[in-house]
């Protein structure tokens, strides 16, 4: 009887998993020094304790009943087909682990016993791949459909000066100056959307590809920023702009931060209504676990069906010849906000206005002390 308790002890102590010897009253008789190590007890204090204490207290009696039922029909459970567990180390964190079960009769009765592996670092590898393969499905169906409706809207000006340089010639052919004159400035201006169009595609496509280069940004100082960008716009239009609540800092790639800010306020200053200037407020609330930043006008607005449309790349609601534009500005914010792990967002009631909320996670030991 010793020489079989020794060679049960050293197999035990050979497995690399953790692994336990279990009575019918669940308590643990033996226990290797894997499972010491994983559950966090020292030598020898896992013998006698209730398998239960390896579990958090709101699953224990669940535990106990599922205990009972293995007992009733024991049947044997391979390493890797087993329960995914959540057990409790002694210092109270809890992790995953995976079990399999193997139900023994002895000269004492009957027992189990029990293997456990750690899988919280499997699981976590299989949720990263599952969230970038649904990543890279949902960029797949982006691409093709930024492909298509690209090539549509680069080929328009392209075409209006391929026609247009026929009319030139044309005229020019007859001496109407006139008319060549007209066509000279048709194909100016598609060329200038054509110029326009190609230079947000490329802002477009390094807020997706470009890895933001993080710092403390002041939110306010941003702000301002984008607004003396847009100071000859305001001051045409004769806008009014509203400041409520306090600054904040947030981690941002500075460039693109500024360049998700201009587009929103561009937009706020662009879609106003035509008898009133325009007016937007800009409201900023920090706090603990976010802090939030609200670009509001009381322009013509949209309906609450295209909040989530407008940040899709080349929609439109609105004609070229009414409100000028490529149709990506707002496609860029998404992805600048997206790429830093903001939340933005936009609610709307036509003629009432717009609000275009940015939510800004704390990064831990962020404070309101910003960096200009």
């Amino acid at each position: 009887m010793r020489d079989e308790n020794e060679m049960l002890r050293l197999a035990f102590e050979a497995c690399p998993a953790a692994m336990l010897l279990i009575d019918g009253a669940g308590r643990i008789e033996l226990a290797n020094g894997e499972s010491e190590r994983m559950f966090g007890f020292g030598p020898s204090e896992l013998t006698g304790q209730s398998v239960e204490n390896l579990l958090p207290a709101n699953l224990r009696a669940a535990h106990r009943h599922h205990r009972a039922g293995f007992a009733a029909a024991p049947a044997k459970r391979q390493m890797g087909t087993g329960r995914d567990l959540v057990a409790l180390r002694r210092d109270g964190s809890e992790f995953f682990i995976e079990v399999g079960l193997t139900p023994i009769d002895t000269a004492l009765g009957a027992k189990v016993v029990a293997f456990a592996i750690d899988v919280g670092a499997r699981r976590d590898a299989d949720h990263a791949l599952r969230r970038a393969l649904g990543e890279l499905e949902t960029a797949n169906g982006n691409l093709a459909r930024f492909a298509y409706v690209a090539s549509h809207d680069i080929q328009e000006p392209l075409r209006k000066i391929s026609a247009f340089a026929d009319i030139l010639n044309a005229a020019m052919t007859k001496d109407d100056l006139d008319e060549a004159r007209y066509a000279a400035d048709v194909m100016a201006s598609s060329a200038r959307h054509a110029r326009r169009l190609v230079a947000d595609l490329l802002a477009y496509a390094r807020a997706a590809h470009q890895s933001p280069a993080v710092e403390p940004v002041s939110i306010k100082a941003a702000l301002e920023r984008a607004l003396e960008a847009l100071s000859l716009t305001i001051a045409e239009t004769k806008a009014e702009i509203a400041w409520t609540g306090e600054d904040f800092s947030v981690e941002a790639d500075r460039p693109q931060l500024h360049q998700l800010l201009q587009n929103i306020l561009s937009n706020a200053l662009k879609y106003h209504k035509s008898n009133l200037p325009p007016q937007v407020t800009l409201h900023l609330e920090p706090g603990k676990a976010e802090n939030h930043l609200t670009i509001a006008d009381r322009g013509i607005g949209f309906a609450s069906a295209d909040a989530e449309a407008i940040f899709e790349p080349f929609r439109r609601l609105h004609g070229r010849g009414d409100y000028p534009g490529t149709g990506i500005g707002l496609a860029i914010c998404k992805t600048v906000a997206q790429r830093h792990g903001w939340r933005l967002s936009a609610i709307s009631t036509p003629t009432v206005g717009s609000a275009f909320e940015i939510v800004f996670p704390v990064a831990a030991g962020a404070g309101r002390g910003a960096e200009l």
